[in-house]
């Protein structure tokens, strides 16, 4: 279970940072030549266009190398979308001890009822929001808690049976199947049920001599989601990786230009 605040602490740096720069300014402009980088912030003062213009060069490139370091953050959700990407599909039968992918039909042992809808199934990823309205009437939602739960479970295909520990599991690239709003929350649960089709990724081990899958350590995913939304990302991921890098070399050109 975890709970999210509406501000994450990057946020609250943010604004920090900003309220910091604008009270140091005020005071500067109150006491001068008693604080701390007078001499930069008259320089600045004195030439304010020159440094302007600069800016107006240095910040989109800023945004944008942020951007990109956002973008690139690593997660367990990126991570399972790359090695799903990578790793060939095996079958339950021939699976060898290690990192593996396989896809199968999801089989029901213990089963949870949904906090939304209180629907049977196998686990689910729920979240509360708040809902929050502007001045045109148009709804906006921030997350304040979410959680996953999952029971243990089994997936077949036309190979065998293997026991799954749901320990970690993430569900990924699954639709939002029940939504319910009172008053200013909205809540939301993505549920995993008995004879759905899925792909999934973990560690192959053994206890005893019977296979499991169970959460990789090293590359830290456990991870599953339906086989029809793989298919789609997989079809449509190069053309949007395509795309971004076209933004980013135009994008590019431009500050270039602007440069000289």
């Amino acid at each position: 279970m975890e709970n999210k605040s509406k501000i994450s602490k990057t946020g609250y740096i943010i604004i920090g940072v900003i309220l910091f720069c604008f009270l140091y300014f005020i005071l500067w402009l109150i006491f001068k030549e008693k604080m701390p980088l007078h001499s930069c912030l008259y320089e600045i003062s004195k030439n304010y266009d020159s440094y302007a213009e600069r800016a107006f060069v240095i910040l989109p490139l800023v945004f944008f190398i942020a951007l990109a370091l956002l973008l690139l953050r690593p997660t367990s959700a990126k991570r399972f979308l790359r090695l799903q990407a990578a790793l060939p599909t095996s079958k339950i039968q021939s699976l060898a001890k290690g990192l593996v992918e396989v896809e199968g039909t999801l089989i029901m042992k213990q089963p949870l009822i949904s906090p939304v809808d209180r629907e049977e199934c196998i686990g689910y990823y729920y979240t509360i929001e708040d809902i929050d309205k502007d001045s045109d009437g148009r709804n906006s939602y921030s997350t304040i808690h979410r959680e996953t739960r999952c029971s243990p479970f089994q997936i077949k295909d036309d190979t065998g049976i293997i026991e799954v520990v749901p320990e970690g599991i993430e569900l990924i690239l699954l639709d939002q199947t029940n939504v319910s709003s009172t008053g200013s929350k909205r809540y939301t649960e993505t549920l995993l049920k008995d004879g759905q089709k899925v792909l999934l990724v973990g560690y192959a081990d053994a206890d005893n001599g019977s296979p499991f899958i169970r959460k990789d350590n090293h590359y830290r995913v456990l991870g599953i989601t339906s086989s029809t939304g793989i298919s789609v990302w997989n079809k449509y991921q190069p053309l949007l990786r395509s795309f971004m890098f076209t933004c980013a070399a135009i994008l590019i050109i431009i500050i270039y230009i602007l440069i000289q």
